[in-house]
């Protein structure tokens, strides 16, 4: 069941590709077969090859980021080494816990001394702006530099100290000027007692001049970025001004994933509406990270070239197929333009014409069984054209004939009348009786006829009978309805069954046979029984019987039966019982057939 609906399936899909001209179905075929592979195979190969360049360069990023984060770590130690030492140095151990008894004079002493002890060794490294001491309540013991910050901001960058891991705070800050500053910030403990609190270091770096020092020489591509983010994911640094200072840049898309589930691992983002590949490295001693923006774009660049390549094998191809198909449309478009003329030919009554020998091929095989069918078709024509002729001859034959039947019937009509003058009036009736049946006979044409009619021929045979057995038999006809005798039914079924009681059921002792022909309707068939009270015979001996067909209609029973069958069916004919000495029964089933619809009622 399942392998029919799957052949329903091809035929009707062929259907659909039956609407389509040759042309283009070929067209389609070789564009399917050509171009599918190839773009399949260059699909495939560009998944891959995208694949591995992208595994590539994000192992090659890493790498990068992760010596870039040791470049930024070795930076940051230079500065915490120089805050180690200004802590522990004396002047600032001994003058944070006793800055509240100084007067203004021994302050301004105490910074000058600070200064000079160790100014050379703060300006040893170029990229600082400020170095501030400040006491436990905010304000400055010491401020060497040249730029104004926000109280406000360095108390809060003071304050983040507590929390940070280390005693070292790392963040961002912007001074009075708009400049962008990285800022240190550390606890100063008592040397003796490393829980009493001083006061606090901030050191203040060029953001500018720590990111070239740095990164900012780094390059991860075309279009790359990369960029310090703290631990609250605000910007401390970065070289791209897509990328501000001080902001939080694509929390969501970028930071939040680099600190989440794709900590350590490259992974793509949505930047700036941009496919991107975002790589990260972990700078411990800050608590930052080294994040890198490669745009996806880059990464595919080279295959651009590629995609160049396959875009013109598949031009190639297509041309090429598109070539292919036309030169095998033509070899299959010519040969049937030549059968289609023919055809045409053929459809005026050219038959003579021939298509002749052609190629080895189903066209060059369907041109042959043309040419043969043509042939055929020639004979045919010429027996139809004698058959009409022979037809044509019998017809005017039969006109010819016509002549003889009238002629019958006049010398029989005049043959009626001389009785009928004479007073012979068993000779009338029995010519009246012969003319009647043989014009029923001869010009009556239908092959059914009217029940009515039926039992008149029989009536009228059985006059002529008469003439010849005398009363020897005893004939009636009887039928249960009247409706009965409209009843369409085959002409000549009751004259041989009638003729064989007339013939074969008298006994030898002289007795008048009884005959008696009922009708009557049982269901869907009607039914017409003959039955006669002759001598009867054995039913045993039936096969071996012979009766004679030398009849008036030349008609006999196995015949009627015959007859009834091929007309109606098995289920339909004579059905003929009898016993000696008890007479014998036929009856005969048809169906009901109407004058109006010549149809089964």
């Amino acid at each position: 069941m399942a392998s029919e609906n799957r052949i329903a399936n091809l035929k009707n899909a062929s259907f659909i590709l039956r609407r389509l001209s040759i042309k283009h179905r070929l067209l389609a075929a070789f564009l399917i077969t050509s171009l599918l592979p190839v773009l399949f195979v260059a699909f495939y190969s560009n998944m891959r090859y995208e694949a591995s360049i992208t595994n590539k360069l994000s192992a090659s990023t890493m790498q990068i980021l992760s010596e870039l984060s040791q470049n930024v770590t070795r930076e940051l130690e230079q500065y915490e080494t120089l805050s180690e030492n200004i802590i522990i140095h004396p002047l600032i151990q001994g003058g944070l816990p006793k800055f509240d008894s100084l007067t203004d004079y021994e302050k301004n002493e105490l910074q000058s001394r600070i200064s000079n002890e160790l100014g050379e060794q703060i300006f040893r490294l170029s990229n600082l702006s400020n170095v501030i001491i400040l006491t436990n309540d905010g304000r400055p013991l010491f401020d060497l530099g040249f730029e104004w910050y926000p109280d406000n901001q360095l108390s809060h960058i003071a304050e983040g100290v507590n929390t940070a891991r280390g005693n070292a705070n790392w963040t961002y800050i912007r001074s009075n000027r708009g400049t962008n500053r990285i800022a240190l910030s550390r606890a100063v403990f008592a040397e003796d007692n490393t829980n009493k609190r001083l006061g606090y270091l901030i050191i203040l770096i060029d953001e500018k001049v720590f990111t070239r020092n740095t990164y900012g020489q780094s390059d991860l591509g075309a279009g790359s970025s990369i960029y310090i983010s703290d631990a609250s994911g605000t910007v401390v640094s970065s070289v791209s001004p897509d990328i501000p200072q001080g902001t939080l840049f694509e929390n969501q898309n970028v930071y939040g994933q680099v600190t989440g589930p794709h900590k350590d691992q490259p992974f793509y983002a949505q930047v700036g509406e941009k496919k991107t590949l975002v790589a990260s490295s972990y700078i411990r001693s800050a608590d930052w990270y080294l994040i890198g923006l490669v745009p996806h774009s880059f990464l595919v660049s080279e295959l651009s070239a590629m995609r160049g390549n396959i875009v013109f094998i598949c031009l190639i191809t297509l041309l090429l197929s598109g070539m292919l198909a036309m030169w095998i449309y033509f070899s299959i478009n010519s040969p049937m333009k030549s059968l289609l003329q023919y055809a045409n030919q053929i459809r005026m009554g050219q038959l003579e014409t021939k298509i002749g020998r052609s190629h080895p091929d189903e066209m060059g095989k369907l041109t042959e069984t043309i040419d043969r069918m043509v042939g055929q078709l020639k004979n045919l024509i010429y027996q139809v054209e004698s058959e009409q002729q022979a037809k044509r001859e019998a017809e005017l034959k039969m006109l010819q004939a016509q002549i003889n039947p009238h002629f019958l019937f006049n010398t029989l009509n005049s043959l009626k009348w001389s009785a009928m003058m004479s007073g012979i009036d068993p000779v009338r009736q029995g010519i009246e009786s012969l003319s009647e049946l043989l014009r029923n006979t001869i010009l009556v044409k239908e092959e059914y006829i009217p029940l009515e009619m039926e039992i008149n021929n029989l009536l009228h045979y059985a006059t002529i009978q008469r003439i010849r057995y005398g009363d020897s038999f005893k004939l009636s006809c009887e039928m249960k309805q009247d409706e009965l005798y409209t009843f369409l039914v085959p002409k000549f079924i009751l004259q041989p069954i009638v003729e064989n009681s007339i013939l074969h059921a008298g006994s030898e002792d002289g007795r008048r046979v009884g005959i008696r022909v009922e009708g009557f309707k049982e269901g869907p068939f009607l039914r017409i029984r003959i039955a006669d009270d002759g001598k009867g015979f054995d039913m045993n001996d039936m096969q071996s019987r012979k009766v004679s067909h030398e009849k008036l209609s030349g008609i006999g029973i196995s015949n009627v039966d015959e007859r009834i069958r091929i007309h109606f069916g098995s289920a339909y004919g004579l059905v003929t019982r009898s016993q000696v000495n008890q007479g014998t029964e036929t009856i005969i089933t048809l169906p009901i057939l109407t004058k109006e619809g010549q149809g089964h009622v």
